[in-house]
């Protein structure tokens, strides 16, 4: 009884895959879901989504295809998640190829003593990369036969496996562009230089000279320049000289 308990899980995975279901009893309102249903990604980012299910009873085994565009996802990885294996030792078929998950995972005893899961939990989860800007569908259905509203569940009664009816609920995926990153604010100008008469960046001899051509001129005058009068005094003295003098040599 034993030995025939052990090839269990392996039966119980064939059976998912081709899908022969005898007639089994019905568990209402049990859900297998894409979580989270909607996911905002930018592109060239790494993100997980659940398989999740809620409200099973008996739960011996499951089997789900997850399809995805491949343009601009990447599949990084599958794995199980602790919703079965929480219950006992899980066989594992993962059929995976570019653009579809195809997940299957069998509760396993070598003894022959399996119990079923029962409540709500993670199936499995999965890992893509965000690779172009777009949308996808996480469309989440049976294989064989193909079934869009609904996984393969498999329960347990005495001497058969039997299917859980279940409805599948999609997830979806939108990938924006990536935005650029911060841009370095410009330098501020230098700040003007006392004393440079002619705005060439440094107080030389040509400031001085500048200010000795107009030295005595007044704001009134037909060529004044209000460059040289550094003080303001509306006029071109002793004083503005000064400052030049000190000023000498100083550059940006």
């Amino acid at each position: 009884m034993v030995k025939a308990k052990a090839i269990l899980p392996v039966a119980v995975a064939l059976l998912l895959l081709v899908g022969l279901y005898p007639l089994g009893r019905a568990i209402p309102d049990t859900t297998v879901f894409v979580d989270p249903k909607e996911t905002n990604v930018e592109e060239g980012q790494t993100f997980t989504v659940n398989i999740s299910i809620s409200n099973v009873t008996g739960l011996l085994g499951f089997d789900f295809l997850l399809s995805y565009n491949t343009t601009i996802l990447q599949l990084i990885g599958i794995k199980e998640g602790p919703f079965m294996k929480s219950v006992d030792s899980t066989f594992v078929i993962n059929l995976t190829t570019p653009g579809q998950i195809w997940f299957v995972v069998v509760l396993y005893d070598s003894q022959g003593q399996v119990e079923s899961a029962n409540g709500s939990g993670v199936l499995a989860t999965a890992t893509f990369k965000a690779v172009a800007v777009g949308e996808s569908l996480l469309d989440l259905l049976s294989k064989d036969p193909c079934n869009p509203d609904q996984i393969k569940l498999a329960s347990d009664p005495p001497d058969s496996v039997a299917e859980i009816p279940n409805v599948a609920i999609d997830g979806y995926v939108i990938i924006s562009p990536d935005p650029p990153g911060p841009v370095d604010p410009p330098n501020p100008p230098n700040p003007p230089i006392v004393g440079d008469i002619n705005s060439d960046g440094k107080v030389d001899m040509k400031d001085v000279g500048a200010v000795a051509m107009l030295f005595r001129a007044l704001s009134t005058d037909l060529l004044w320049n209000h460059n040289c009068d550094l003080n303001g005094d509306g006029k071109v003295d002793m004083k503005d000289v000064g400052i030049v003098a000190r000023r000498f040599g100083e550059h940006s």
